[in-house]
């Protein structure tokens, strides 16, 4: 026998069909008594019918639930393929840069707004129906991309929660851009679907509010079921209907693979339809469907300090609280350097003060060591540390592979000095000492991010080898240079920056370096402090670095890596946002030296037998390579 759902749908009921299945998914035991009693006596269709109308008489008029989808919510569905991808437009973009795009943009009260047909990708290359233009968007017009619906409509129909404009970072685009590469046929590891997920408070929700409109382009015969409560769906059909219910009212519609079922923040299932499920790591989220062939899970970076001030300027500045203080872009600095660049901390709740207050309080309860002791097998602290406000999840290049960090530099080297003025032990003892403990890798990795800093800014004598593209030479050449002690400046914008110190972002504020420091010779100095022989350069962070610090002679870019990996780290690739390898590099770039420079960490007996083991396997691993 069909559910209860579709045999409601059968009856002819109209609005009381709606009722019906608003209480029932309220209330599943009844659900269970009127399938029940269907079964046992009632035959023809108006004995179902009678049944169905007496068993509604029975209900409180109070609990019969909602009534009817929400007209704002239908009127965001039929409105939403009139939405406009804009940009804002800068005061000093030049005139040229605009006039190569007039074909594909329209220029209206300085915003650029795509036409109809026009889209873009992650770097920025503009596409008309499908078809490249070979044509890119200017660096300073990707960076304000964002999604408006018309006036007075509101995504999901919801004002106050989402509002009518979506911020489109580039990750947005890389991650549908990937989706859709790894989705093509039943042995790519996306095929049936995926979880996005990410540290809490990064607006992965608003990414489904992106796909929505994607989906509604790219894919106009497509049904999609959105979930974001535990049982109530809503379905959006191709013609503009939206019907509400519970996901089994929609069986048919999730069984066909070409219609999209989002689940927001809830325990997905496994159906037919393409599955995006967008959640926080929370493991009780993760059941059987992600772990069946063909789904994969994917991990949205934490934002950059530029995106948390875009959004600030495009959406927050002109906010006040209720004493009538202004949102000024200083107090959007005070709060980066507490939470590092996370909107919902640092935007959306910049005047709860009872949420700004348990900062002090999440501080105090930390303890390095109980927290790397706390560490699960999968890698993740247990307690309130990871809930959004000390803990990070930092996503590697490619989506596929993510490690915990502190959320800011400045909290990170402040437990250090805690942990070595309590325990009088260095902080190098302590990442040595957990080579054996692979799950605590990613937080150790971060620890050896902070020594290898205060080595850096103490300064000395340290041994370098200058990296080369296809260098298959047995021959490795190392020199010493020396590095001038400099004081730390810890930095929210480069307008923080200062010249004779040694610079460190509060945040991890830029996908391609660590720390930087001028040098005499009018050279700049780029760090990036890695324990991975795989770690490729984003030029996009890159470009951004160099032009807001103006021209130099020469950028030397140094990778402090430890001891066991040094003689052996290899040039690195030039990198895509989305981790690919760049095919067409700037001409600026042959100004940038590779250089491996040494972390010594040989404290102990334990870690030189270690560095030699891992030295040893690299040396076969290369050897292995050229046969």
């Amino acid at each position: 026998m069909s559910n209860i759902y579709e045999i409601i749908d059968s009856l002819d009921l109209k609005e009381e069909a709606n009722k019906l299945q608003i209480y029932l998914i309220k209330n599943p035991k009844e659900e269970e008594k009127l399938l029940l009693a269907l079964k046992s006596t009632y035959k023809t269709k108006e004995d179902k019918r009678s049944l169905m109308k007496d068993f509604l008489n029975t209900i409180p008029e109070e609990h019969q639930g909602q009534k009817f989808v929400e007209p704002e919510v239908t009127e965001f569905w039929k409105q939403l393929s009139n939405a406009k991808i804009i940009s804002t437009l800068p005061k000093n973009c030049k005139t040229d840069e605009i006039n190569n795009l007039k074909k594909y943009v329209t220029v209206e009260d300085d915003y650029i707004y795509l036409k109809v047909g026009v889209t873009v990708d992650s770097n920025g290359t503009l596409y008309h129906n499908g078809v490249t233009t070979n044509l890119e968007l200017p660096l300073k017009l990707m960076n304000t991309l964002k999604l408006v619906l018309p006036e007075n409509v509101y995504f999901l129909g919801q004002k106050q929660k989402y509002g009518s404009m979506v911020f489109i970072r580039k990750c947005y685009l890389a991650l549908i851009e990937l989706i859709e590469e790894k989705r093509h046929g039943p042995n790519d590891p996306a095929y049936s679907g995926c979880t996005i997920t990410g540290t809490p408070g990064i607006g992965k929700t608003f990414l489904a509010l992106f796909l929505f409109y994607y989906i509604r382009n790219k894919y106009p015969d497509a049904t999609i079921i959105w979930r974001a409560d535990k049982v109530i769906c809503y379905r959006f059909s191709p013609e503009g209907k939206v019907d509400l219910g519970d996901r089994h009212k929609f069986h048919n519609a999730l069984h066909d693979h070409s219609n999209f079922y989002l689940v927001d923040a809830q325990v997905l299932e496994e159906q037919k339809a393409y599955m995006l499920h967008f959640t926080s790591p929370k493991s009780e989220r993760f059941n059987e469907a992600v772990k069946s062939q063909g789904f994969t899970t994917y991990f949205m970076p934490i934002w950059d300090q530029e995106e948390i001030f875009t959004l600030w300027f495009e959406a927050f500045k002109d906010k006040k609280d209720s004493n009538g203080q202004e949102f000024v872009f200083q107090i959007v600095k005070n709060l980066l350097s507490k939470w590092g660049p996370i909107p919902r901390s640092v935007l959306a709740k910049w005047n709860d003060e009872t949420y700004q207050n348990q900062y002090s309080g999440l501080v105090a309860k930390v303890d390095l060591e109980k927290c790397i002791d706390s560490i699960n097998n999968e890698g993740m602290p247990k307690g309130d540390s990871i809930s959004e406000k000390i803990v990070h999840l930092d996503m590697h290049s490619g989506f596929t592979s993510m490690t915990y960090r502190f959320a800011t530099n400045e909290l990170a080297s402040r437990l250090i000095d805690e942990y070595e003025n309590k325990t009088r032990n260095s902080i190098r003892n302590f990442i040595v000492c957990g080579r054996d403990f692979p799950e605590t890798a990613s937080f150790r990795g971060h620890l050896f991010e902070d020594y290898s800093h205060r080595k850096l800014s103490k300064g000395g004598s340290f041994k370098v080898r200058c990296l080369k593209e296809n260098d298959d030479s047995d021959i490795i050449k190392i020199t010493e240079k020396i590095i001038i002690e400099r004081k730390n400046n810890f930095y929210t914008t480069l307008e923080d920056i200062r010249k004779d110190f040694y610079n460190r972002p509060r945040s991890k504020s830029n996908i391609s370096i660590d720390s930087f420091v001028y040098e005499d010779d009018n050279a700049l100095v780029l760090y990036q402090i890695t324990i991975s022989t795989n770690h490729g350069i984003k030029v996009q962070g890159l470009r951004e670095i160099r032009n807001s610090l103006g021209s130099h002679k020469a950028i030397y870019l140094y990778f402090a890596v430890p001891s066991m990996i040094f003689k052996n780290y290899p040039f690195q690739d030039y990198q895509t946002v989305g981790g690919k390898k760049m095919k067409k590099l700037p001409k600026w770039t042959n100004n940038i030296t590779q250089y491996a420079l040494e972390i010594d960490m040989d404290g102990s007996a334990q870690y030189k037998r270690y560095a030699d083991s891992v030295e040893s396997s690299t040396k076969r691993s290369k050897h292995d390579n050229s046969d």
